[in-house]
């Protein structure tokens, strides 16, 4: 079984608290938003941070969110 999501990545100015954030839409596609002030490195970490978040599902459990930040951390392959 094969799932697709339309996931869209931008590189905006964010405080430097904020690394990345991503934001489900009502239609059913994802803004990734990723602060552009890091280093390109610490960027793809990101990146791939709030990509498991998507591909764990983890906007539409009822977990709490210290174990989903901590779950997006580990790549489920």
């Amino acid at each position: 079984m094969s799932i697709l999501w339309d996931i869209f990545i931008r590189f905006i100015d964010l405080p430097i608290s904020v690394e990345g954030v991503t934001v489900p839409n009502d239609d059913g596609t994802f803004d990734i938003y990723i602060n552009q002030n890091l280093c390109p490195a610490r960027q793809e970490q990101v990146k791939n941070h709030e990509l498991n978040h998507i591909l764990k599902n983890h906007f539409y459990n009822e977990q709490p969110v210290i174990y989903n930040e901590k779950d997006a951390d580990f790549f489920a392959g």
